[in-house]
């Protein structure tokens, strides 16, 4: 019976059985299924070249908006989201540049209902935040949200995301796209097995939750204009901070986080509410200019930031080669806590984040290996190039990369070359966090 445990053969088999003693198939019986207790799709078994019968593709609660407003789209894990919302022959370097700029300048929206999205609930909930994640949460108040790292078990960086408080056992954490299969398995793993006497429940609400990201100075008077019911002035609701409002009638949570660096709200809603809700923003924002940016545009804004993603959060890095160290509590013991302070991980050399400012006018590539300024250009070089974007708030082509003993060599002009496309260029090795370093737009 072998792959298909008996579901294609068993009758077939049975058959010959009872006409070998003479009987009928009934009299014969069945054998004991195993799993798969349902049938595997010809389509997977053919692997990636079956196409779109190979896995399920994921559509946000908003992407018929995206596709009837022109928006050319990309895959995002099992999602499609939307790149650039290009206007007349735009390429999507013009367009990104555009949608960029336009955040920085006045308001854009951008659509994350792709985020991971997992209750944590229970009395034990902020015992198993402590736990996963390497900073602390007992602390947390109500009303309030954090921004957290969790570690593999070997002392690798798994993922990050934002996790609130809603009440005093409910936790409402939020993962990357890439990682929310992952994560939520982890921590189910850790839970049947490690931690079965914690009373909490992790349950996954991603497809239960739009999200919608809106940043921008003028973000705040855009949402004053239609929310009810809650106060969005700096000092009612500060940064990292969230609260209940409506929009439309319709009730949703608004979380003051920002992941381009502007002053920014997200505001998570129930799906089936998602569409009209930024239909709803989209109107009223004719007056602040408001534009839809695509996750071309949101990686520009990121990295002019000096915000991590998925490049840097690639299976290899620690917190000390990301500069978060200092997040890394040292009155408890969490996952990876104890690997992660292995020698060849706390290494002072290994390549760590920094920011890289290219003479060239045409950018840089991903995955370029950096090397001193002189010397020959072979071998692993000093280390690599993670993340590249024209930056429109600079004017330049930047890029985040790792380098050995990166933050000693601010200033330093070094070499980037990229071997595929047999070219090297001379960049200046930065701080990371290129754009308003201080924070103060977005804690505005």
């Amino acid at each position: 019976m072998a792959t298909d445990q008996g579901k294609l053969g068993n009758v077939n088999a049975i058959a010959r059985m009872a006409e070998l003693r003479g009987a009928t198939i009934p009299e014969t019986g069945t054998t004991t299924f195993r799993p798969p207790f349902t049938p595997v799709a010809i389509g997977a078994l053919v692997g990636h070249t079956g196409g779109h019968h190979y896995q399920p593709t994921r559509l946000s609660p908003i992407h018929d908006w995206h596709v009837e407003n022109g928006a050319e789209l990309t895959e995002a894990g099992l999602w499609m989201r939307p790149w650039y919302y290009p206007r007349g022959d735009e390429d999507v370097r013009a367009a990104y540049i555009r949608e960029a700029a336009h955040v920085r300048a006045g308001v854009g929206m951008v659509d994350v209902s792709t985020l991971g999205k997992i209750a944590v609930q229970g009395p034990d909930a902020a015992e198993f935040l402590n736990l996963i994640y390497v900073n602390g949460w007992k602390t947390l108040a109500m009303g309030r949200l954090r921004y957290g790292v969790m570690l593999r078990e070997d002392g690798i960086i798994m993922d990050d995301g934002a996790t609130a408080r809603l009440g005093e056992h409910d936790y409402f954490m939020s993962t990357t796209t890439a990682n929310a299969a992952k994560v939520l398995a982890f921590a189910e793993l850790l839970l049947q097995t490690s931690w079965h006497d914690l009373k909490v429940h992790v349950t996954s609400e991603t497809d239960n939750w739009a999200a919608i990201a809106v940043a921008g100075p003028q973000a705040r008077a855009l949402l004053s204009k239609v929310v009810e019911g809650c106060d969005l002035s700096a000092k009612a609701l500060p940064n990292n901070h969230w609260t209940q409002a409506t929009i439309a009638g319709v009730p949703l949570r608004i979380h003051r986080m920002s992941f381009s660096g502007e002053l920014a709200y997200e505001l998570y809603i129930p799906s089936g509410y998602g569409h009209g809700i930024w239909q709803h923003l989209i109107e009223p924002g004719v007056e602040f200019g408001v534009v839809p940016y695509g996750t071309e545009a949101m990686g520009a804004l990121r990295i002019e930031k000096g915000h991590v993603a998925g490049p840097e959060l690639d299976g290899r890095t620690t917190l000390g080669d990301l500069g978060l160290a200092g997040m890394a509590s040292s009155k408890k013991p969490y996952i990876g806590s104890v690997t992660m302070r292995r020698e060849g991980l706390t290494d002072p050399a290994r390549p760590s984040l920094v920011g890289l400012v290219s003479e060239a006018n045409d950018g840089l590539k991903g995955g370029s290996i950096l090397f001193p300024a002189e010397g020959e250009t072979r071998g692993h070089g000093e280390g690599w190039i993670s993340s590249t974007t024209y930056s429109p708030a600079l004017g330049k082509n930047i890029a985040l990369g790792f380098l050995s003993n990166g933050p000693a060599r601010h200033g330093e002009v070094i070499r980037a070359a990229n071997f595929l496309g047999d070219r090297t260029d001379r960049v200046t090795v930065v701080s990371p966090h290129f754009y308003d370093p201080e924070g103060g737009r977005q804690n505005g």
